[in-house]
């Protein structure tokens, strides 16, 4: 491993101790069908906590279910820099970086600012088809209130942004100037993506199905505020991860 990889996997580590970890996220999870129907809706706290050494980091989901049924489930540990996931300044995404035959294809992509995550699992069953999404708003004190069905949402004004991409070895770009594009618009082939936009401003874009050799992104948005978008985007060339990439966009004054 070079010496460039090693400290950018160094500073991939560092990014989730600084963003994540030595937190209690309380986060209300739903899962929905592959066409936006409600399946469940649960609780759950996911604890992240840096060992005294710094070099561990220790994780466990606490679930409480609508029957009133707990489970704690431990992760890890996780062993620094060791970590699948990829954490691109204060976002995260980690999970399948190739679509196999016979396999099933997932993953998962969360943003963050302040005192709040908002994160979406996207898995396809083995055959490639869109199978489930479990859209999961947190804060750190309070789990969010339940959700509602997917509605549509329209996004107006002159919105400018930036993006930064992080390769699979954990390689950085400079940020450099992006333009608006709504989500209906980031991918060719549009009729080939299901688009949802749920609560608590969070939105995706990703194949109906996914295949062997073909290209795809798999986006999710978050409207922080009215004035404040952010998007976690893996992209797939010919079907094998190649970058995730952050966009942060702002609404322009006039």
């Amino acid at each position: 491993m070079s010496t460039e990889t090693t400290v950018a996997q160094l500073q991939n580590w560092h990014n989730f101790c600084q963003y994540h970890a030595n937190n209690d996220w309380h986060g209300t999870w739903t899962r929905y069908s592959a066409d936006g129907q409600i399946i469940e809706t649960f609780h759950c706290i996911r604890s992240f906590h840096v060992s005294d050494c710094g070099n561990e980091i220790h994780h466990q989901n606490h679930y409480t279910y609508a029957d009133g049924t707990k489970k704690t489930k431990t992760f890890g540990p996780y062993k620094k820099p060791i970590t699948r996931a990829l954490f691109l300044d204060n976002t995260f995404s980690w999970g399948s970086t190739k679509v196999e035959s016979g396999s099933t294809f997932g993953f998962e992509t969360g943003l963050r600012y302040e005192d709040k995550r908002a994160n979406v699992v996207i898995v396809y069953d083995d055959a490639g088809n869109l199978e489930k999404i479990t859209v999961t708003p947190e804060t750190l004190t309070v789990f969010p209130e339940n959700p509602s069905r997917p509605s549509a949402k329209e996004l107006s004004g002159n919105w400018v942004g930036t993006a930064k991409k992080m390769t699979s070895n954990w390689m950085v770009s400079s940020p450099i100037p992006v333009s608006w594009k709504p989500l209906e618009n980031l991918a060719d082939k549009a009729d080939d993506y299901q688009i949802f936009h749920f609560s608590d401003g969070i939105s995706i874009s990703c194949p109906r199905k996914v295949a062997i050799d073909k290209s795809f992104l798999a986006t999710i948005e978050w409207q922080i505020s009215h004035n404040l978008l952010q998007r976690g985007i893996r992209n797939y060339k010919d079907s094998s991860l190649i970058n995730f990439t952050l966009q942060t966009f702002s609404l322009a004054t006039e």
